[in-house]
């Protein structure tokens, strides 16, 4: 069987349906874990060579699935894309799905790191995750060929039947630069919104830590040189460097300590709340550690630990992913959250590594490191299957019940912390 595909030759369907070949192009379909172990090496290689961001590495996906997305109505669905031998892109998605009785009211299509509710039957809109800067990871010899292949399979045998989501796709991945511009062609229902804002420190732009903090601006170079000035003070605080994995490990209790009774102050849950995300980032730290990619730090005053900073290296960037401080320790008025922060500057001048990524947020300290910005967008592919079917009413109520189911929960966890 062979049928005309927009933008491409002809695709020929093998007698194993997990795989298609187009002009020049093979396209497998991947639905099982020892899959996704399979290709450790090829993904590492990808990541690379495509300059991929933390959140597509395969150390950070792998851990992701193991905690976030194993679940009854999950399965994995990597789908490669093959010039003869060699892979040339990964688009690490995973079902899920919604189930009634015998029947499939929705496919959905998501990328790994991005979601994870506990409760995909109801397949929450905004459940965007824990991870920021996800992407389909593409050489970049191969950019426009892969993308025509994925627009091309919307309503094919790889896609046909699937809504897709893309969750914190920034400006400049393969989904917005390459993707993007030819779902805007085709007449496709296509949501395209800002989900948040992220800053990168681009270390470029002065010659080495000392410039750097000279040629901020004012204000900032106020507060950065007091905060410096009190790093080994009497009344300041000392930052402490660890030393082998059972420090790493306290580090890390402390961080998650100071987080958690920071929000849970403000009446929030804090994100260590779900036991999930809490043995998701201990696995991470520890796992970055062995791989010598983790940079974590703590600020100590007299009457003990007053902030903690993690952050991990890979392709030659640093990013800043959690931190815990104390707002009433002695030392506070000095600032040795933004102390560390200024110390992993140091720390990258001195790697000669020249961006730090401070990820998804709008806090005021960040305009202090950076006015450089990226958007991230929430991409939603609607499945083309509503209006067949006879399911668009039922899929329209699920994600009206998703989101009243979401609000509820939300306002229990709230009660339950105040």
């Amino acid at each position: 069987m062979s049928t005309t595909i927009t933008n491409q030759a002809e695709v020929k369907h093998d007698e194993t349906p997990s795989e298609f070949h187009f002009t020049d192009l093979t396209v497998r379909v991947r639905t099982d874990q020892k899959d996704l172990d399979s290709l450790e090496t090829e993904w590492k290689s990808l990541t690379y060579k495509s300059d991929q961001l933390l959140c597509m590495s395969y150390s950070w996906v792998t851990c992701w699935w193991k905690h976030f997305g194993r679940h009854q109505n999950r399965s994995l669905y990597l789908v490669t894309v093959y010039d003869d031998a060699k892979l040339v892109a990964i688009f690490p998605f995973y079902k899920g799905s919604t189930v009634v009785g015998k029947y499939i009211l929705q496919d959905r299509l998501q990328l790994l790191g991005s979601g994870g509710s506990p409760n995909e039957q109801l397949g929450f809109n905004d459940d965007y995750g824990i991870s920021d800067f996800l992407d389909l990871i593409v050489d970049p010899e191969y950019n426009d060929a892969v993308a025509k292949v994925f627009v091309s399979q919307l309503d094919g045998a790889v896609f046909g039947g699937n809504q897709i989501t893309f969750h914190q796709v920034r400006d400049d991945s393969f989904v917005m630069k390459h993707v993007y511009p030819l779902l805007k062609r085709t007449n496709r229902k296509i949501q395209c919104e800002i989900t948040d804002v992220c800053y990168s420190v681009n270390l470029h732009q002065a010659k080495n830590f000392t410039d750097f903090v000279n040629s901020s601006k004012s204000s900032a170079r106020r507060r950065f040189r007091q905060t410096l000035k009190s790093n080994g003070t009497e009344d300041g605080y000392t930052i402490e460097v660890p030393e082998n994995n059972d420090h790493v490990s306290l580090m890390i209790s402390n961080l998650i300590s100071l987080h958690q009774h920071r929000w849970n102050k403000l009446g929030y849950p804090g994100a260590f709340h779900d036991t999930r995300f809490k043995s998701f980032f201990e696995e991470l730290c520890n796992t970055a550690y062995d791989e010598g990619r983790l940079w974590i730090k703590q600020t100590v005053d007299e009457c003990g630990v007053s902030a903690v900073r993690m952050l991990i290296k890979f392709n030659d960037r640093y990013f800043d992913y959690m931190s815990g401080f104390d707002e009433g320790s002695i030392s506070s008025r000095y600032r040795p959250g933004i102390g560390l922060l200024l110390d992993v500057v140091q720390d990258a001048y001195n790697q000669n590594t020249k961006h730090i990524e401070l990820m998804r947020g709008d806090e005021g300290y960040k305009k202090d490191f950076s006015n450089s910005t990226w958007v991230n967008r929430k991409i939603v592919i609607q499945e083309n299957l509503q209006f067949q079917t006879g399911w668009g009413v039922s899929t329209t109520l699920l994600h009206w019940i998703s989101d009243a189911m979401k609000i509820l929960k939300r306002e229990k966890i709230l009660i339950s912390v105040q």
